[in-house]
């Protein structure tokens, strides 16, 4: 008897739970697979007001912009129905989603979350949309052809695709300009009038004698002067060794690698020595010395340094035109295997 009256003391202060006036038909609706060109999806939630009492919707709100909702403003009488409306934009929206609708109620207990889900199938484009870049006769997808890295140990072939939107049948022709260390080629050699193929571009590294990011400017017959670049990272090639072959190979030290210049005034220029070391058995070359910024130069005299020795390279910062938090790097390209590239850098404060 005691257990019996303890277990309604207990259930006497739990909470009731609220019961909702809303019911919805469906909580969540899925489109399936839509198209972008078709615009706005949309789809309609109904609810009755199954409590005794009217009930609003004061408010849905949507988890994202790309998601309008709509509803009845209106009171819902008991047993009257209502709606919600979701309309959803794909454009610009390619791939699944799933966004949700939070409504909230003038009767709290029927706040409650709808929720929609599908798939935007893109928007087929038009050769100009696919290849906005003019070139002479050829249209491209890409301003700037990327090689990305690459190495020094054998010629590297990409292809790009490429569009003929002129009126005729066209290939490449002697108007076209190519460094001596670029090829290319068309495929096929010559394309129809809104025809797709690929430019079949071949870069030589060793013929470049340049490391680091490197950009030259290609032309595609005559187009006026207006030019694509071809851009790439290089870097030597080392094949593989043997731990005795590692040994007597040149090593860079840096035994100092970031100078901090605390805050200056814009306009100060600075400048700072790096020491450059070869720890190596063999004479240290260095490939290249490149800047991350044109207001960061270098003075350095001879490139080859000797097994023991060390040489002095000079960082010249301008802080002109600059202001804030700086991080300026020197990247230095060498031949030693182990750590061919290293970074110098020089960093503080530029105050107006």
């Amino acid at each position: 008897m005691k257990f019996i009256v303890s277990a309604l003391i207990i259930l006497s202060f739990l909470p009731i739970q609220a019961q909702t006036k809303i019911k919805f038909e469906e909580v969540d609706y899925d489109f399936g697979e839509i198209r972008e060109e078709n615009g706005y999806a949309e789809h309609t939630f109904y609810f009755i007001n199954e409590g005794d009492s009217p009930v609003r919707i004061t408010n849905v709100k949507a988890s994202c912009g790309c998601t309008t909702p709509g509803w009845t403003k209106e009171e819902v009488m008991p047993g009257d129905s209502g709606f919600v409306k979701a309309s959803y934009n794909p454009r610009n929206r390619p791939g699944k989603f799933r966004k949700s609708l939070r409504i909230t109620a003038s009767d709290t207990a029927s706040n409650q979350t709808l929720y929609i889900q599908g798939a935007v199938k893109p928007k087929p484009k038009s050769p100009e949309e696919q290849f906005p870049i003019l070139a002479g006769d050829f249209r491209l997808e890409y301003q700037t052809l990327n090689f990305g890295k690459i190495t020094t140990e054998k010629p590297i072939t990409k292809s790009f695709d490429i569009y003929n939107g002129s009126d005729s049948l066209t290939r490449l022709s002697s108007d076209s300009f190519f460094p001596e260390h670029l090829t290319a080629e068309l495929s096929p050699s010559t394309l129809q009038s809104g025809e797709a193929g690929n430019l079949n571009l071949t870069y030589y590294p060793i013929k470049k004698k340049d490391f680091g990011f490197v950009s030259d400017n290609i032309k595609l017959g005559n187009d006026e002067g207006k030019s694509i670049s071809v851009m790439a990272i290089i870097e030597e090639y080392f094949p593989e060794m043997t731990a005795e072959a590692l040994g007597q190979a040149p090593k860079l030290e840096l035994p100092n690698q970031i100078f901090d210049f605390g805050e200056v005034t814009r306009g100060t220029i600075i400048e700072t020595t790096f020491e450059l070391k070869n720890i190596g058995e063999e004479t240290l070359e260095l490939r290249a010395i490149k800047s991350n910024c044109d207001c960061v130069t270098y003075e350095f005299k001879n490139k080859a340094i000797k097994k023991g020795k060390s040489r002095q390279l000079k960082a010249i910062f301008d802080t002109s035109d600059l202001r804030g938090n700086q991080y300026k790097s020197l990247t230095v390209y060498s031949n030693d295997p182990v750590n061919p590239t290293q970074i110098i850098t020089l960093r503080g404060k530029v105050e107006k």
